[in-house]
């Protein structure tokens, strides 16, 4: 009895065991195939885990195009590597090319090569378990008749398990970067940048344990103290685009786009390009992972949600300032009209001196860098000359400009707290500026609607004649009537909008109408479609059955009664419905229910519709089938 049960046990463990193999045997792929933006030809292996496809083994992609190249202009590509289990593995090599040629050509080992000019992007190095590890080196060269003239750029970092280690050297055409980190990959020691001359330096980083203390300019001859040293607390951040922003604001005219910064940007780029690829691809994400420390001012949720209203308040103010200094008509008028050039003239002053410093803070909130600045310093910056007055004068011959009840907005103090006020009294003003232009703006706001609607109206036309036209003639046989309907609605519908003279009824009318041309244009794809969606219908709905008798394989079409309710009511109640409806709502409905048969019909195979079936003997009209295709079937067992 035992020695039952254990072979038993023995005979089900194997036979599962073979089963996982067969599941995770590799396969083969070889053929068309896209990443993000590139598209060519790929070879790889892969594996089907449960539903899941991984990459598994070897994994080729590349595009190259001669007969492009000879012509004009080639981009090419290869990506070559490997996987395991979905994550990259192993050495890796990227190549992009942006090849011209004139057909120039020498004969090599019993082989023609067409000499190519152009940029030549490479990256390599390996990765293990989807981070790098040991050296990767990128590099963008230009190339002239299939020789290297110039190095744009070139990077060499070296990594452990995904770390930076050791030192780094990135160079341009017109610079260098070498530095070094501490094995945590913290930057650590001189960040020391040279110029064209290799022997002239132009910047000092100075970092300890990834805080960076001072840099020095040595075109400037000067040194710059970077962060707040007496910060009680610190956070270590990758060196991203993140930490570029945050030392723009604290160096603002110091250190522009001094060649440091600009050749970490270049490097940023190029590592996240691949990056993009190979998380595309299923892979961890790529990248230097350098890490620094900065200066951290932790905010809580009052002021995260302080600094969301201020933002707010200035997106609002932004997007109405933009309404009143691009509006036509009134930069017209302003002109000769005193009124219209003082709002204008206040709306300029708020721009310069409320919205764009507010632009600064609410920046640090967006890209998330606000907690590493300390808070005592940024109305300093934002507001040099001292916050803004509400008061605001303008050279016309009115009194200077005040909300009524500019009392309520405290401006005085430091903080949050104050910047909200400063942000909501520039959007209150903003608003009540438009009221005033509200009789000089509506005129013109109404007649670019119009124009931008009309522009819509007249495309969705042309799509609408441009279909009917390229029909063919069977088509216009059996559906004519229902398509010269819908092209006489679209043309009349046209001309009742050409007759209203009132701007905002025309506006009014004219929207309604957009979409209606809309679903008209649908409508006739949808008409168009018929003949074909009735064939895939029919043959969704044929069964392939064994005949034993004549022993042959024999088609037999199952629900008939569905299929004959769809082909033999619906479709001709649409065909009469749209060859005699004009109503815009009415063709609406009609296209709905166009698209949900069509849809039910492909649900309706798969389910369990015997008592549907029952219910179709009896019915007749079209409204009565479509109220039986809405209710609800179950599935078949």
């Amino acid at each position: 009895m035992y020695r039952f049960r254990f072979k038993r046990f023995t005979f089900f463990f194997v036979l599962f065991f073979q089963l996982v193999l067969i599941a995770q045997e590799r396969s083969e792929y070889e053929g068309p195939f896209q990443i993000g933006k590139y598209t060519g030809n790929a070879r790889y292996q892969y594996v089907v885990l449960e539903t899941d496809t991984v990459l598994d083994g070897p994994f080729l992609f590349q595009k190259s195009n001669l007969e492009t190249l000879l012509k004009e202009q080639d981009s090419s590509f290869t990506i070559k590597g490997s996987f395991n289990k979905a994550v990259a593995n192993g050495p890796w090599q990227f190549q992009f090319g942006k090849y011209t040629s004139d057909s120039k050509s020498e004969v090599v080992d019993f082989e023609y090569r067409i000499l190519v000019s152009g940029t030549q992007e490479t990256a390599s190095g390996v990765l293990s378990e989807g981070v790098p590890n040991g050296t990767w080196e990128i590099s963008i060269q230009e190339v002239e008749n299939s020789e290297v003239t110039k190095i744009r750029f070139k990077s060499e970092f070296n990594f452990d398990k995904g770390v930076p280690q050791q030192s780094f050297k990135i160079e341009s055409d017109s610079s260098a970067l070498v530095g070094r980190f501490l094995r945590n990959g913290l930057a650590h020691d001189a960040w020391t940048s040279y110029g064209s001359n290799a022997l002239e330096v132009d910047e000092i980083w100075h970092f300890e344990e990834g805080f960076l203390k001072k840099i020095d300019l040595y075109n400037k001859e000067e040194e710059i103290l970077v962060f707040d040293t007496e910060a009680t607390q610190y956070e270590t951040i990758p060196l991203d685009n993140r930490f570029l922003i945050l030392l723009r604001y604290y160096l603002q005219d110091d250190i522009g786009q001094g060649n440091t910064i600009s050749l970490l940007s270049k490097n940023r780029e190029e590592y996240e390009k691949i990056n993009g690829i190979l998380t595309n691809l299923g892979s961890p994400s790529f990248g230097t992972n350098i890490k620094v420390k900065v200066p951290l001012f932790a905010l809580d949720s009052l002021q995260k949600r302080t600094l969301e209203d201020i933002a707010h308040n200035l997106n609002r103010a932004t997007e109405l300032s933009k309404t009143i200094r691009s509006n036509s008509h009134l930069n017209i008028i302003r002109r000769t009209d005193t009124d219209a050039q003082y709002w204008y003239s206040v709306t300029e002053k708020l721009v310069s001196e409320f919205l764009r410093p507010l632009e600064s803070y609410v920046d640090l909130y967006q890209n998330q860098i606000f907690e590493f600045v300390n808070p005592s310093t940024v109305e300093g910056r934002i507001f040099p000359a001292g916050i803004p007055d509400k008061s605001i004068e303008v050279k016309v011959g009115k009194e200077p400009f005040e909300l009524p009840d500019a009392d309520t907005f405290k401006f005085e103090g430091s903080g949050l707290k104050s910047m909200e006020q400063i942000s909501l009294y520039a959007y209150k003003s903003m608003e009540y500026i438009m009221v005033q232009l509200s009789d000089k703006l509506s005129d013109d706001v109404q007649i670019q609607s119009l124009k931008e609607l009309e522009n819509d109206l007249i495309s969705l036309n042309t799509g609408i004649e441009a279909q009917i036209d390229t029909l063919s003639p069977r088509l216009l046989e059996d559906y004519g009537d229902a398509f010269k309907n819908l092209d006489d609605t679209a043309n009349w519908k046209l001309a009742t909008y050409a007759e209203i003279s009132n701007p905002s009824e025309k506006l009014g009318f004219g929207e309604n109408l957009k979409s209606c041309l809309d679903d008209l244009n649908s409508l006739i794809t949808l008409l168009s479609n018929f003949p074909e969606k009735m064939k895939e219908i029919k043959a969704l709905y044929t069964d392939d059955i064994w005949n034993p008798f004549m022993a042959t394989v024999m088609e037999e079409e199952v629900k008939k009664r569905i299929v004959e309710a769809y082909t033999d009511i619906l479709i001709p109640h649409f065909i009469k419905s749209l060859s005699e409806t004009e109503d815009c709502e009415r063709i609406a409905l009609i296209k709905e229910q166009i698209i949900y048969t069509n849809n039910r019909m492909v649900d309706l195979r798969n389910l369990e519709t015997r008592k549907l079936e029952r219910k179709l003997k009896r019915v007749q009209t079209a409204e009565e089938v479509l109220k039986l295709l809405q209710q609800q079937t179950p599935k078949e067992d």
